[in-house]
Parts: structure tokens; C-alpha cells; sequence
């Protein structure tokens, strides 16, 4: 008897936990200090008659994609009488928080945020969080923000069947070395891009054995993709079949330079990620080694993220993830894009 008072007093006590800590949250939430993961805590909407202004942070201002987000963004922001305060995160997490850091001392209304560093997401979130800044993260995510780009997995697995085919069609399936030019540092959303790629193209040959994968740090640039597939070249006998997954098409062309510098282009076939205007034209030449490239529109990004924004800060709902389209674009097609935002 006295076992079973016990449990029921155990019971009791958890009980009362559980609804004083659902109370603490409800108040947190109700008082704007916290905030639910799929819901980010928004700021008043801008005074009546006032300039709304918006923050914007760059994943870098060197690389074409990133070049025509900002392109579409200013676009759209001067379209709709919006201030836009820009910043460049050059690829860095501390510079990107110095950067969210000026937002709130400019008086932003919002901040739209591109940028690399996973590990820095949960910082610059808390600052934002605190001043009550609501926030817009670009392809990669950051907690409590909602998010915008590219539906990873999807646009990865498009890209793996057509290389996967590709190596069918000119290897009869025999592949000795696949690359993956990845971004750990970006965390595991923008890794899904690359799982896809490699679950579609084995969906095709079958299994690559994980002794026969070369997992490399590209940091997303051309320059450190093309280094390290050179090094790793020449580890590699003459003739053997390789086949280049890539984080985007910056680090795809790093990987076209490198095996047609070490005439190794016969033997090599490369897809791309973000359909960028320098891939296209190299794929356009009929160049044999690219397969082709699964295309983030990043010139029509402006047309959704501001009136996202706007829709935030008026206090209406906004759907927690917001996907880009995406085409995979090869020879076959690529005459229709090639020349798309001109």
C-alpha cells in the first residue's frame, strides 16, 4: 500500500511540472520573450507613414549567385518603397553577426539573412531574437527564422538520376571515384542537397562503394574546389571513370578546370547546383564532361522574399519554409535558359 502511495505521489508531482512548466512557456510566449520553432517572434509593424526598412546580409558579393539574389532583392525592396541596408558576410560567421549586430543599431525592421556558418546561426538568431527583429534565412537555416531557398534534397536528387544516367549511357554504369565537393561548415539542410545527389545517381548504377567516395571541403568557392581535385588527381591512375557532385556550380567549374588542366576531361562527368549563367554557357558549348545543373532561379528570389517580409511585418501568417522552383537544366534544354534574364 505504501508502494503504491508512493507512486501516486511521484505521479502528482510530475504532473503539477508538466502544467507549471506549460504555463511558464504560454507566458513566454504570450509576452513575447519566447517563441515556438516554427513560428519567429516579429517586431510591430513599421509606424503608419514610415519608410520600412530592411536589413540585408549577403552570403558574399564575389559569386554570381549570390550577385543576383541581391540584384532581385533591390529590385523588388525599391518596387515596394522599401529602405534596404545591405552588408556582405564574405563567407564568415563572425563578420556575419557584426553585420546583424549594425542592423540593430540602424533600426531595421526585419532582416533577410544569407550566410554560411551553421555554427553562427544561433548566435545572430538570440540577438535578433532580443531586439525583436524578425528574420528571413536564405537557403540555409537558422533557428526561429523562417526560411526561404532551395528544396535540397529535391534539387540534389534531380541533378544524381541525370548524372547517374549519364555514366549509364557512356560507362555502361562503371564509375571508380565519386567527388563530393561539399559544405560542412553549412550544416545539415544544405548536406541534404548533397545525400540527394548521391541517392540518385546510385538509384541508377547502384551503390558506390564509400572506398571509392572522395568527400571534400570545397567552401563553396571555385579557387579551394579546383585545388583540392587537383591534389586528389594525382592519387589517381591515368583512365579511371570519375563522376563530381557539387555544392553549387561555382565549385562544379572548379572541378572542370582541374580535370581539363590534367587532361582527365574524357574520363570525367559533372553536375552543377543553381543554374548560373558561367555554368550554362559552358554547358551551351556542348562541353561532354558537364552533365548539366539543377537551376535555383536566384534572379526571381526578390519576388517572393519581399513580399514575404511584408506580410511578416503586417502581422499576417507566413508558411514556415518557402521553396524556390527548380529545373534541371542538360544540353537538351538549355538553349530555353541560357539567356533567361537578359
Amino acid at each position: 500500500m505504501k508502494k503504491q502511495t508512493r507512486v501516486v505521489w511521484i505521479a502528482a508531482v510530475l504532473a503539477l511540472a508538466a502544467v507549471l512548466s506549460a504555463m511558464y512557456l504560454l507566458g513566454r510566449l504570450a509576452s513575447g520573450t519566447g517563441s515556438s520553432p516554427s513560428t519567429p517572434v516579429s517586431s510591430p509593424a513599421p509606424d503608419e507613414g514610415r519608410r520600412i526598412k530592411i536589413g540585408f546580409a549577403n552570403f558574399t558579393n564575389d559569386v554570381q549567385f549570390p550577385q543576383q539574389v541581391k540584384q532581385s532583392i533591390e529590385q523588388e525592396a525599391k518596387k515596394h518603397g522599401i529602405e534596404l541596408v545591405t552588408a556582405d558576410n564574405r563567407l564568415d560567421g563572425a563578420t556575419a553577426l557584426r553585420n546583424a549586430e549594425r542592423f540593430m543599431t540602424e533600426g531595421v525592421d526585419l532582416v533577410i539573412e544569407f550566410q554560411i556558418d551553421e555554427r553562427y546561426g544561433n548566435i545572430i538568431m538570440d540577438r535578433l531574437r532580443l531586439a525583436g527583429i524578425p528574420v528571413i534565412a536564405i537557403d540555409i537555416p537558422m533557428p526561429g527564422a523562417i526560411f526561404f531557398g532551395a528544396d535540397n534534397y529535391r534539387a540534389g536528387y534531380m541533378a544524381g538520376t541525370a548524372l547517374g544516367n549519364a555514366i549509364k549511357s557512356k560507362w555502361q554504369g562503371k564509375l571508380d571515384r565519386l567527388f563530393m565537393l561539399e559544405l560542412p561548415q553549412a550544416g545539415p539542410i544544405p548536406a541534404a542537397r548533397m545525400q540527394g545527389q548521391r541517392d540518385g545517381l546510385e538509384s541508377i548504377i547502384g551503390a558506390v562503394p564509400e572506398d571509392r567516395v572522395l568527400h571534400l571541403d570545397s567552401k563553396s568557392t571555385f579557387d579551394e574546389s579546383k585545388r583540392l581535385v587537383e591534389e586528389e588527381l594525382k592519387k589517381l591512375s591515368p583512365g579511371l571513370k570519375l563522376a563530381f557532385v557539387n555544392m553549387n556550380d561555382d565549385t562544379a567549374l572548379g572541378s572542370l578546370k582541374a580535370v581539363q588542366d590534367a587532361g582527365r576531361a574524357g574520363d570525367s562527368l559533372i553536375v552543377g547546383q543553381n543554374g548560373t549563367e558561367p555554368f550554362l554557357k559552358e554547358l551551351y558549348k556542348d562541353n561532354a564532361t558537364l552533365v548539366g545543373s539543377t537551376a535555383y532561379f536566384p534572379e526571381k528570389y526578390g519576388e517572393k522574399l519581399i513580399p514575404a517580409a511584408l506580410m511578416m511585418l503586417k502581422g499576417q501568417p507566413v508558411p514556415p519554409y518557402l521553396f524556390t522552383n527548380h529545373v534541371f537544366i542538360d544540353k537538351n534544354n538549355v538553349g530555353q535558359y541560357i539567356l533567361r534574364d537578359k
